[in-house]
C-alpha cells in the first residue's frame, strides 16, 4: 500500500507540473503576441518615417504629388509618360502597404481604431489614384475591402 501511495503522489505531482507548464506556456504566448503587435506598430512607424524622408528628398515624387493635387486621378492623363511611371511606382508602394495593413488587421495585429480612423481614410484617398494608374488590388479580400470602403463614401 505504501508503494501505491507513492505512485499516486508522484502522479499528482506530475499532473500538477503539466498544468503549471501549460499555464506558463499560455502566459508566454500572450506576452509574445503583445511583442508581435508592438513590433508591427514599430515597423509601421519606421515605414512612415522612411516614406516621409524619401518624399522630402525626392526631386521627382513631391513635385508630381503637388502637380496632381496629392493624387487627383483626373490629373494623371496630363502627365508625361515618365512622370506617370514614377507616380505609378510610388502608388504601387502605397497599395502594397495598404494591403499589408489590411492583412495585419485581418490577423488581429492592428486594432479597430487604427483600421477605422487611419487605414480606411488613406484607402479612400489613394484607391482612386491606383485605378487611374492601372494598379490593381493583389488579393480578392483586399479588393473587396477597397470596394466596400469606397462604397461607404457614396452612402
Amino acid at each position: 500500500m505504501n508503494t501505491e501511495r507513492w505512485r499516486f503522489t508522484a502522479e499528482m505531482i506530475g499532473i500538477a507540473a503539466v498544468v503549471a507548464s501549460l499555464m506558463a506556456v499560455v502566459v508566454e504566448l500572450r506576452q509574445t503576441q503583445k511583442a508581435v503587435v508592438a513590433a508591427t506598430y514599430q515597423t509601421r512607424a519606421l515605414d512612415a518615417i522612411a516614406l516621409n524622408i524619401s518624399l522630402q528628398d525626392s526631386e521627382y515624387i513631391t513635385p508630381l504629388l503637388a502637380k496632381t493635387d496629392l493624387g487627383d486621378p483626373d490629373a494623371v492623363a496630363a502627365l508625361e509618360d515618365v512622370d506617370r511611371m514614377r507616380l505609378r511606382i510610388f502608388f504601387m508602394g502605397r497599395r502594397v502597404d495598404a494591403d499589408n495593413e489590411y492583412y495585419q488587421y485581418q490577423q488581429g495585429f492592428l486594432d479597430e481604431e487604427y483600421y477605422e480612423h487611419a487605414m480606411k481614410p488613406r484607402v479612400r484617398r489613394t484607391a482612386p489614384m491606383w485605378r487611374a494608374l492601372g494598379i490593381t488590388e493583389p488579393r480578392p479580400s483586399f479588393h473587396e475591402f477597397v470596394e466596400a470602403t469606397l462604397a461607404e463614401d457614396t452612402e
